[in-house]
């Protein structure tokens, strides 16, 4: 029978706040549907563009399909998911995917009302751009067979992804230290995504040469 390692519970003690903000803020888009008041970001929005149609389809399509993403990319780093359940791991990859880009599409139009002007819309573009790119590829790439080009390709799209949760470790402390709550949004909207990248970039540099995944 095989024995869980010390080093292995230790890396799970590690991930486990990490995945519970995951958890939480990829359930975080319920509360502005049991809600009645405005939520979040919603406070910052004039009356009248909440009434506009056309901006509530696409930030809904976004917070939900991006809430979608965030609980279910985690799920594909799991090595044991990835061996035993290829099929599960497929599904969880195809509901990823497509939920990255209905989310990144969201961004792609609400992304020109943000708070902040030009340079948090800029910040905010340049992430989702990077986020809808790196997993376009990563598919394109597993369905080549491509099998490291393919993992190191969802890492980066994943740690854009978790701009959502950076963001909100970020935003708090920089509104402490700046008082200003726009210049803090201008900077949030570049530290929420570039620096997940880099770790990201860590992680993606441990794997081998690329691999050609067995029919």
């Amino acid at each position: 029978m095989r024995t869980i390692s010390s080093k292995s519970i230790l890396i799970a003690l590690l991930y486990l706040p990490l995945i519970i903000m995951i958890f939480l803020i990829g359930i975080y888009p319920l509360m502005f549907f049991i809600k009645e008041d405005k939520v979040g970001i919603l406070q910052m929005k004039d009356d009248a563009l909440l009434k506009n149609v056309i901006w509530k389809t696409f930030f809904y399509l976004h917070i939900i399909f991006g809430g979608i993403a965030l609980l279910t990319g985690w799920i594909q780093f799991n090595k044991f998911i990835r061996q035993r359940y290829r099929s599960f791991h497929r599904a969880i990859g195809k509901t990823y995917i497509l939920s990255v880009w209905l989310s990144a599409l969201g961004v792609a139009y609400i992304g020109f009302f943000a708070e902040g002007g030009f340079i948090a819309f800029l910040g905010f573009m340049l992430g989702n751009f990077i986020w809808a790119y790196t997993t376009t590829n990563g598919y394109l790439a597993i369905k080549k067979r491509s099998i490291i080009k393919h993992r190191k390709l969802m890492i980066f799209s994943y740690a854009v992804c978790v701009g959502a949760v950076t963001l909100r470790v970020w935003l708090p402390f920089l509104v402490h230290c700046t008082h200003d709550f726009i210049f803090s949004y201008q900077i949030v909207s570049w530290i929420s995504w570039a620096p997940n990248l880099l770790v990201g970039w860590f992680f993606a540099r441990r794997l081998k040469e690329d691999q050609i995944l067995k029919p």
